[in-house]
């Protein structure tokens, strides 16, 4: 008679049949006979059945009892009938995990995503799949989340169409010095919270909504953000995306944003006054904001930004782009507005301190 299968072997196995109930089979079932194993085939199951992120969890029940699990969620197709942010309906399936196993099995995966290895986010680790890929299929971006019972581990599934679509700032055409500066100020959102927005300037086609994805793509983890997006060329776990239309106005989407108190809004594109009124009066009343706006100079953006708020004193910070008509190179340079009481305010380059 042979030994009874690990209790983390028998919790893979019941969770591949769980899925399989759901149309959810894979194809090569993965080994698990050590935690680090059955870390491992979380991944390869995600991977495997194209799911849009995973959680390992433990918290207290609604009746007051302590339980984890493991839950799986896959994407439903968004429709045009369908309101709110894009991406935010999910098809979830649900496994049970022994609350004993929850912490080796979180501590296996903080190895295997190589928790802490990026210094300016603790919190964060990353797997790609398949494994050791240098260019994988998916890679999973992992946060770490405290809990009263253990952490809870989410794992979002970032394919090659994602990361391109929310690269960094570093691969933009801009100075080494001003997209380190750009990625601290989306990282730590400190002095976005005291009022000075930023503004992505520019013609039609010069890359600032390319910029307005990076901006997404530096925030911290754990912020509570909503995007009004013309053109969403990805979802984020992290952050609301949503597509103005027809019925959907921008300066109806950004009023809705407000009344939930979102830590940051961003808004592509920005036309009217009111709605670049309504942009800047979100950064005045603690709001991280972030917004495209179609100017052909930075002094013309801040001529806007006058025209729109002419009694309100406001120095954003402008990332403004250009293109080369001869050869089609996009270029990228950083201002900001100085005030010196005697007029309206001018623009000069950013300068490192």
């Amino acid at each position: 008679m042979s030994p009874p299968p690990p209790p983390i072997s028998a919790v893979i196995a019941g969770l591949l049949e769980t899925l399989a109930r759901e149309d959810r089979s894979v194809a090569t079932p993965p080994v698990a006979r050590t935690f680090d194993e059955a870390a491992r085939a979380l991944y390869a199951i995600a991977g495997q059945t194209r799911a849009a992120h995973f959680s390992v969890w433990a918290d207290t029940l609604e009746d007051g009892q302590d339980a984890a699990g493991i839950s799986f969620f896959y994407d439903v197709p968004n429709t045009s009938a369908r309101p709110g942010p894009l991406g935010a309906e999910k098809r979830g399936v649900r496994h049970a995990l022994d609350l004993s196993l929850h912490g080796p099995l979180t501590g296996a995966m903080a190895a295997l995503a190589k928790r802490g290895a990026d210094a300016r986010r603790p919190d964060r680790g990353s797997v790609p799949f398949p494994f050791e890929a240098s260019s994988p299929e998916v890679e999973f971006r992992i946060l770490f989340q405290p809990g009263a019972l253990g952490p809870w581990v989410i794992s979002v599934a970032r394919d090659r169409r994602t990361r391109d679509a929310f690269p960094s700032f570093a691969s933009l055409p801009l100075s080494a010095e001003e997209s380190a500066f750009l990625s601290e100020r989306f990282l730590q959102l400190d002095s976005l919270f005291q009022g000075q927005g930023v503004l992505f300037t520019g013609a039609r086609g010069s890359g600032r909504t390319t910029s307005l994805h990076a901006a997404i793509e530096a925030l911290p983890d754990g912020v509570r953000g909503m995007a009004a997006l013309e053109t969403p060329r990805a979802t984020d776990l992290r952050f609301g995306i949503v597509q103005p239309g027809d019925e959907k106005t921008m300066e109806g989407t950004l009023r809705a944003f407000l009344r939930q108190d979102p830590d940051v809004v961003f808004a592509d594109e920005v036309r009217t006054d009111e709605e670049l009124r309504m942009l800047i009066n979100a950064s005045l009343t603690g709001h991280a904001t972030a917004g495209v706006l179609e100017a052909q100079t930075p002094e013309a953006a801040l001529q806007r930004v006058r025209a729109a708020l002419p009694d309100v004193s406001v120095a954003p910070l402008l990332v403004h782009h250009t293109v080369d008509a001869p050869s089609g190179a996009r270029t990228m340079a950083l201002y900001r507005v100085v005030e010196d009481g005697t007029g309206p305010g001018r623009v000069e380059r950013w300068r490192p301190d």
